[in-house]
């Protein structure tokens, strides 16, 4: 599955297929947030707001028989259609993921094209819908079986279902069956989250000052309605994750599948950031491992801790499998040593069944993705003996996993057709050599920089 980007800010266009692990490295302001924040919105649309435009048919034969059938194959069929509309759709509304009105988004677009291969529907779904005193009505797909049945769970004209919960509800059914395998959920951490925790403060005493100061005014006005703007200035992704730590208290209730079925990424996350997060009545705190005894609030931590923070509740309470987790710049803040370990964890998170979508200035990240390339082309008995001597493990292996890897750049491209190419801002596919990645906009800089200390130490200037 390929995302083509257009008309996106700096960025006039670029293809991005998703993988297992997608990584777009490259010099600051050459669009590669604009790609994140975009790819997360239309996956956030596509499952919260996109509704599959299916068959009227279905819901009279449902309200007149008690039952209706879907044949998944029809669906299957229509898919590229079903995703060119909802791009279609979403295309318009882009700047509103970047709370903006500014010109530069005015003609963006976003395209996917599937690959052969891209679609797998669900084998088994059951879905019932109603209340705590009723079930209304069922959707399921059984083992097997190429249709979706919907069953009413009432007689039919005791209960009068208006048709639009019908057809919401089974177009997001039918949408789940067919494009769960396609388009994972998406989680996105921000560059901004080092400061989240007082920024979502400020923001919420602002927010609750303002309210007071409305309600006391005798003006002819809802407060509600001017309360509930509040945050709209901040793009999409800014917006969630300050809702995200409101939630806090009720997301720590959680276990996710990692901290029931795999402990030892929980254990090798604390050694990364040298202690454990804990939420203790309604606090967020930091344990060293030096001193368990100690508690810091994450305000009271090093920048280190509140830049991994967020990854730190994702892992423990929020990630599922299939999740498509999203991150810009993992490195802030971050030791070298830290860097090389996060990549690391990564791969772990890739094996235990999380796609990562990351961008990065990070040599570091870049090359322990090398070494961990390279260390699966070993053989067997040499991969062990490298195993022990450099600290690493089986499950940090990607064998098996869709890497891409892309560099932010200037190159000759043809646009909207022409037949001359256009210099601009593009995203180029790095290639996999007997090196690794070979990334220049990491290399030309070392080079420089090695260049230059040769001629201070060995030239003429001394």
């Amino acid at each position: 599955m390929e995302f083509e980007l257009k008309n996106l800010g700096i960025l006039k266009c670029a293809r991005i297929k998703l993988s297992d692990l997608t990584i777009i490295c490259g010099k600051n302001n050459t669009g590669k947030t604009y790609a994140t924040y975009t790819i997360y919105g239309f996956l956030s649309y596509w499952w919260e707001d996109y509704e599959l435009d299916l068959d009227t048919k279905i819901i009279n034969t449902l309200l007149e028989t008690g039952t209706a059938s879907i044949p998944i194959s029809q669906i299957v069929k229509k898919a590229q259609q079903y995703i060119d509309s909802a791009c279609n759709k979403f295309n318009p509304i882009i700047k509103r993921v970047f709370s903006s009105n500014q010109e530069t988004l005015s003609n963006a677009t976003l395209k996917i094209q599937l690959s052969e291969g891209d679609i797998k529907p669900l084998e088994v779904y059951e879905q019932i819908t109603g209340s705590d005193k009723i079930n209304l009505f069922s959707i399921q797909k059984e083992l097997k079986s190429d249709n979706v049945i919907i069953s009413l769970l009432v007689d039919r004209g005791s209960i009068k279902i208006p048709h639009r919960v019908l057809q919401r509800s089974i177009s997001f059914a039918v949408k789940k069956i067919i494009f769960k395998n396609t388009f994972p959920d998406p989680v996105i951490l921000v560059a901004e989250r080092t400061g989240i925790e007082i920024f979502q403060a400020e923001l919420d005493f602002a927010r609750n000052r303002l309210l007071d100061i409305l309600k006391e005014s005798e003006g002819d006005f809802n407060p509600f309605e001017i309360f509930n703007k509040v945050n709209t200035d901040y793009a999409l992704p800014i917006n969630r994750a300050v809702d995200a730590v409101r939630r806090n208290r009720e997301i720590v209730k959680n276990q996710s599948f990692i901290q029931t079925e795999h402990s030892e990424i929980i254990q090798f996350f604390n050694e990364i950031i040298g202690g454990d997060i804990i939420y203790s009545k309604n606090i967020m705190y930091f344990v060293p491992s030096v001193n368990k005894r100690l508690k810091l609030k994450i305000n009271e931590s090093s920048t280190s801790v509140r830049s991994l923070v967020d990854l730190a509740i994702y892992i423990k309470h929020l990630a599922k499998k299939g999740d498509l987790l999203m991150i810009d710049e993992p490195e802030l803040n971050l030791h070298p040593e830290n860097q090389r370990k996060l990549m690391q964890l990564f791969a772990l998170l890739i094996n235990a069944g999380i796609k990562i979508f990351t961008t990065t200035h990070s040599d570091y990240i870049v090359k322990e993705l090398n070494n961990i390339k390279l260390i699966s082309f070993l053989p067997e008995e040499k991969r062990i003996r490298f195993y022990q001597e450099y600290g690493y493990d089986k499950s940090q292996m990607l064998d098996k996993a869709d890497i891409a890897v892309y560099v932010a750049s200037i190159k000759s491209i043809l646009l909207n057709n022409n037949k001359r190419r256009t210099k601009c801002n593009t995203f180029e596919k790095a290639v996999m050599g007997p090196y690794g990645f070979e990334l220049e906009s990491f290399d030309d800089t070392i080079n420089i920089m090695n260049e230059i200390q040769d001629e201070l130490l060995y030239g003429d200037y001394l």
